[in-house]
């Protein structure tokens, strides 16, 4: 049975201080819950109503209409779980880091960690300030990807300069990308759709590129600059 305690904790975890303060997230649908079953994550709780298939004992069976109650969804889809939030803050610097200079975007996030885990970028690096990776709307977003790569917080300025790889950021001018050469392991970099890479950021990134167009529009959404620039990365650093 689902209790009002409960329900208040789940629905408290929407706000990024509720996570941080129980050291939860959630995860929600048959296909997140199913990818998070086989990830190293920690389970502290999962609520399924009897179409879930699974025998794990972490298992609450309720009703769909307690799984409303908790549900993000529109449309609840048989189960919700709580994860717990790893509490690893080890960096490597000597891999490949796709490196994010205030996004503030949730849904962003979340496609720009899924484009990454598609590439075999396993390390991003967010801005202190971002958007929160565990926040429901972008765990969605990344359709599983969070459970394959580590995100992390910290001054991406003091980080770039201590780094011994080489850096290459997106700009809006630049060497064009596809003359752009990239080395196997080396830190790409990208600002908010709305300032770019922040003034005090551009002195420190060696290789200034940017992705040409013929069109009149004003920029591109960051999700799909980052594809963009992953999928170059991925084919000249082979």
């Amino acid at each position: 049975m689902l209790t009002n305690n409960e329900i208040k904790l789940i629905n408290s975890l929407q706000k990024k201080k509720e996570r941080i303060k129980n050291g939860l997230f959630i995860v929600e649908g048959v296909k997140m819950v199913k990818e998070l079953l086989q990830s190293n994550y920690e389970i502290a709780c999962i609520y399924a109503t009897q179409e879930f298939e699974s025998t794990d004992d972490k298992i609450e069976i309720i009703s769909d209409q307690q799984l409303s109650k908790i549900s993000q969804f529109t449309t609840p889809n048989q189960v919700l779980a709580l994860a717990k939030i790893p509490t690893s803050t080890k960096i490597d610097a000597n891999s490949t880091s796709l490196i994010l200079d205030g996004i503030n975007d949730p849904g962003n996030l979340g496609t720009i960690i899924r484009t990454a885990d598609w590439f075999g970028i396993n390390q991003i690096i967010c801005s202190n300030g971002s958007t929160d990776c565990f926040s429901p709307k972008t765990v969605s977003a990344t359709m599983g990807s969070i459970f394959r790569t580590s995100v992390y917080y910290t001054d991406i300025e003091e980080f770039i300069k201590q780094s011994n790889l080489p850096s290459f950021g997106a700009f809006l001018e630049g060497t064009p990308l596809n003359e752009s050469q990239f080395t196997p392991n080396c830190n790409l970099i990208f600002g908010s759709e709305s300032h770019g890479i922040s003034d005090s950021l551009k002195s420190k990134i060696e290789h200034h590129v940017t992705i040409l167009g013929a069109g009149t529009a004003e920029s591109l959404n960051l999700s799909i600059a980052v594809g963009i620039f992953c999928n170059n990365y991925y084919q000249s650093s082979k």
